[in-house]
């Protein structure tokens, strides 16, 4: 994944659409990041709920814990295959936990990032997500399924969902902005135009220092799309 694949520069125009906004590069690149932060909340808080020397886990939740922490390192070392494999024996000895549970949001990115988007999008749609990350980050990952396998009405639909779950500033643009970009692959530049919109007035319409390169790249967007009307 090369560094923010669909960052415009000024002289970009609109005919590099296709070009710059690959979506398989989107799914490659721009996940990884926000997919790694999630997780590893993700992880810290089952680590903490548990306790980390795993005195008081059940032992079931125990077995699983055990299970689970190789295969994270293979997931971490992007060894994709090989992480699904162990995933799914979680998932099949260890699927009543909570750390199985978990074994189920690795298997589905794990099987995002080979490029088995139906089987990625059955694991992703059995996860059970909690709490206030993990329900945004799964929609969010389904409407990557859903854009691989060409549905583009249900890919955006998952994107605005998961931008409206999480609902912030750090990363419900990037979310906006990958629905936008589809539609326009698509010839929707109407309906971009109005997911652009969306994170302009909702997400970034504070001048703080901290969103202003989403903000300036998200305008750019605005501006190309609303050229291609």
């Amino acid at each position: 994944m090369a560094e923010q694949d669909n960052n415009l520069n000024d002289q970009q125009t609109p005919e590099t659409l296709e070009d710059s906004l690959s979506k398989t590069e989107v799914l490659l690149e721009e996940n990884k990041d926000v997919i790694s932060k999630v997780l590893i909340g993700i992880a810290i808080i089952i680590a903490g709920y548990f306790g980390y020397n795993n005195m008081f886990a059940e032992p079931a939740e125990q077995a699983a814990l055990e299970e689970i922490w190789p295969a994270q390192k293979m997931f971490e070392q992007q060894l994709f295959d090989s992480a699904s494999t162990e995933f799914e024996y979680i998932l099949e000895n260890h699927g009543g936990t909570k750390a199985g549970n978990l074994a189920g949001l690795y298997l589905g990115i794990s099987q995002l990032q080979s490029g088995n988007f139906v089987e990625a999008l059955t694991a992703l749609e059995a996860f059970d997500a909690e709490g206030k990350l993990s329900p945004g980050l799964k929609v969010g990952l389904i409407g990557d399924c859903h854009s691989e396998l060409g549905d583009v009405d249900k890919a955006v639909a998952s994107y605005k969902k998961a931008a409206s779950l999480l609902d912030s500033k750090g990363v419900s643009p990037y979310y906006l902005k990958k629905a936008g970009i589809i539609l326009e692959q698509n010839g929707k530049s109407a309906d971009a135009v109005e997911v652009y919109e969306l994170a302009l007035n909702t997400y970034l319409s504070t001048s703080a220092p901290s969103v202003q390169s989403v903000k300036t790249e998200m305008e750019m967007l605005l501006a190309r799309a609303k050229a291609s009307k």
